[in-house]
């Protein structure tokens, strides 16, 4: 019976109602069959409803109504027994203090016998337990550790005062009347009516402090006896072996977790921080697990299809009954995935059995383009050919230029020295001179009857008939081959399309080609001479000026240079480097004949210019007059100084000079050896 008698109920920082039992130490959610009964015997009076109403809507302010009413308490003692008077003094069960808590809509209430109750005058609600958000707060645990003593010290003051107050009447003052018989009973029933309007009241005073809010204050001691890192491995420990759920909230999962000691090793705020925190954590490695495990089974599934031996056209039907029992094609859960791995990597290999079909035509289009050029021999180059072939629409469609080079070079490798052109040029060219022979050898028989003078006419007319067609050579190179940087295999390409070449057949190939060598010359030859004079006359090209600006100054002006400079960037590099050093060597050799010419310095030259600088500054004031001398000066001036001074001092070694007369007899000596 006592057990039974001993539950209670209390609220959850959720909000939601729990009921706990003091003397087993019993925690459950379910309602308690004892509490069901007691409250089917029926509804609380309807003045003990009132009094409990008006006791929760007065809490604020039940201090001060308590001493409001203690002086109308003494006026109705002197109506009582003296029995009765001493027992409502040792009621004890009134509030005796009232503090509001900053930032919250509730007060904490301190009663008479040590007792503390929260009030909320917004709400007119008041518990025992302490409310969520109160929770973790320093200065609510120091307003509910202490009872104000002074408010004690106050309630003592005053009850001593009345106290004193009722013995002086009684010893002082007149004695009571007696009162009637009515007026006892009258004053009898305000006694009792009051003591039932102040029963709910003291019952709720009485009841016990929730062990939630004690086992909460005892924790938070506990708590500074472990460092955090600790209790928040412990509480994630916990929360772990309870088996929280990813997806759920921290009031859903509370009912797992609220029971366990360990929850209370953080503080409310730090233990929904800490949830929220392991939730996340949690759900990110699920979600990194199940990613993980979906690559491997992708992974496996792709090594199936890779030994299934599958071809462009397979069907996923057929592949499925096939392998439909290998772990492999399980691991993948959803048909539909299977189906899409599956049409993925049938498709790449459509792809590429499509790209190896395109490929091979290519390369058989390719390789008869290549058997169709009669001009290519072993030694063809790369670069000659391509230039040759890159318009044609096979060799564009071969894309890697790697490829092309390859396949040209293998091709070229089975050819001869010659090729078919050749062979078949010089097949028609025996062919004529045969026929030139018959008619020589003809000519011959004539002449020899008739004798060397006639032979000798011939063989004139042969030498003038060779020079004719040399001549004629000649002025084909010229009329056709204008570029000094073609080769011998494309001009000869050109060459062959004029009728004039077949009228040089007394040219074998070598003297042909001997012939277009010396015209390729002569055409770079002139265009280094053209290209020279630019460089002469650009007013901000000098011998002095690096290649790396001069290259700037010629990519600038293409219009200039474009006639005269190479295609190629490392021939114009030598070009302007041997323009720059023919260019330096005119300059030092003009200026060492201006040096010869000028009758001022003698071997007496170097003594006078010793003895007084006059004799020099005259020396410089006739060169500086000659314009050998300011092209001297402008890029080479240092260099300029040092042959003056050397001119100098080989005429000072020299000497005296010997008379013109023996500089004569000297010459013709020399002449005669």
């Amino acid at each position: 019976y006592y057990h039974d008698e001993a539950w209670n109920e209390y609220t959850a920082p959720d909000g939601r109602k729990y009921y706990y039992n003091s003397i087993t130490q019993e925690n459950t959610w379910d309602k308690p069959q004892v509490l069901i009964d007691k409250e089917g015997i029926g509804t609380t009076s309807g003045v003990q409803h009132d009094a409990i109403a008006e006791a929760q809507a007065k809490a604020q302010a039940a201090l001060a109504e308590y001493l409001a009413q203690s002086k109308n308490n003494t006026a109705q003692q002197q109506y009582q027994p003296p029995a009765k008077k001493v027992e409502e003094k040792k009621d004890n069960t009134r509030p005796i203090s009232s503090t509001p808590v900053s930032g919250t809509a509730w007060c904490v209430v301190w009663t008479g016998d040590g007792k503390v109750f929260f009030y909320n005058p917004s709400t007119k609600t008041s518990v025992w337990e302490r409310p969520p958000e109160m929770y973790g707060r320093a200065d609510v645990d120091l307003l509910v550790s202490k009872c104000p003593e002074i408010k004690k010290e106050q309630q003592k003051s005053v009850g001593d005062s009345d106290e004193g107050s009722d013995d002086e009447e009684g010893e002082d003052g007149e004695p009571a009347k007696k009162k009637s018989r009515s007026e006892r009973k009258k004053a009898a029933l305000l006694a009792q009516q009051k003591k039932e309007k102040e029963k709910p009241v003291r019952q709720m005073l009485e009841k016990p402090v929730d062990p939630a809010v004690a086992a909460e204050l005892q924790a938070q001691r506990d708590r500074e006896k472990l460092p955090l890192e600790e209790r928040l491995l412990q509480f994630k420990t916990m929360l772990g072996e309870k088996g929280v759920a990813t997806g759920s909230t921290f009031e859903k999962e509370l009912s797992k977790i609220v029971f366990d000691p360990r929850y209370l090793l953080l503080s409310a705020t730090e233990r929904r921080a800490c949830f929220d925190a392991y939730v996340r954590e949690k759900l990110e490695h699920e979600r990194a697990e199940k990613k993980r495990r979906m690559k491997e089974a992708k992974e496996k599934f792709q090594e199936l299809l890779a030994e299934a031996e599958l071809h462009g056209k397979s069907s996923f039907s057929s592949f499925g009954s096939k392998f439909g029992k290998d772990p492999r094609f399980k691991a993948v859960e959803k048909m539909r995935d299977r189906e899409d791995l599956f049409n993925e990597f049938v498709g790449e290999l459509h792809k590429k059995e499509k790209e190896e079909r395109r490929e091979k035509k290519e390369k058989k289009d390719y390789l008869a383009m290549l058997a169709e050029q009669t001009s290519f021999t072993r030694k063809t180059k790369w670069s000659s050919a391509k230039k040759l072939l890159e318009n044609d629409e096979r060799f564009k469609a071969v894309e890697s230029s790697s490829s092309r080079e390859q396949m040209f070079r293998d091709h070229v490798e089975k050819l001869g020295d010659e090729s078919l052109s050749d062979i078949e040029e010089e097949a028609e060219r025996e062919k004529r001179l045969a026929a030139d022979a018959a008619i020589a050898a003809r000519q011959r028989e004539v002449e020899a009857e008739l004798g060397d003078k006639l032979r000798e006419r011939d063989l004139e007319s042969e030498r003038h008939r060779l020079q004719e067609h040399q001549e004629r050579f000649n002025a084909l190179l010229v009329d056709l081959v204008k570029s000094a940087e073609a080769t011998w295999h494309e001009a000869r390409r050109i060459l062959r399309k004029d009728e004039r070449y077949a009228e040089c057949d007394l040219l074998d190939k070598e003297k042909k080609e001997n012939a277009f060598n010396e015209h390729v010359r002569n055409l770079e030859k002139k265009r280094r001479d053209a290209f020279f004079a630019v460089l002469d006359e650009h007013s901000k090209i000098t011998t002095q000026t690096r290649w790396k600006e001069a290259r700037r100054i010629i990519q600038d002006e293409e219009e200039t240079f474009s006639k005269v400079a190479s295609n190629s960037e490392r021939k114009v590099e030598r070009d302007y480097r041997d323009w720059q050093e023919m260019r330096h060597d005119n300059a030092v050799r003009e200026f060492k004949d201006l040096l010869k010419e000028t009758k001022i310095i003698t071997y007496k030259s170097k003594r006078m210019i010793e003895e007084n600088e006059q004799h020099l500054k005259d020396i410089l004031a006739v060169l500086e007059n000659d314009k050998r001398w300011m092209r001297m000066s402008e890029n080479h001036a240092s260099e300029r100084d040092r042959i003056l001074d050397e001119y100098i001092e080989v005429l000072h070694r020299k000497g005296t000079p010997p008379p013109p007369t023996q500089q004569e007899r000297e010459r013709r000596r020399k002449e005669t050896v």
